[in-house]
């Protein structure tokens, strides 16, 4: 694996930042959050939502890197 100060090392990074913050929302008691009860019914779709367009964010941004 390369590192991240090499050339092609900075797709990866964000790969496990996105690959970290949705380990986070989805498997931490953070969910609680996002899931009480009285919360609004597309909350967990938000969440989703903002997962995804990190994850685009990411696959965008690498692809510029190559």
């Amino acid at each position: 694996m390369k590192r991240a100060s090499e050339p092609g090392g900075q797709p990866a990074m964000l790969s496990l930042f996105v690959f970290a913050v949705a380990a986070l929302l989805f498997g931490s008691p953070l969910r609680q959050l996002w899931l009480r009860e009285g919360a609004p019914w597309y909350q967990p779709f938000a969440v989703w939502l903002g997962v995804i367009l990190l994850g685009a964010w990411a696959a965008r941004r690498s692809g510029h890197d190559t």
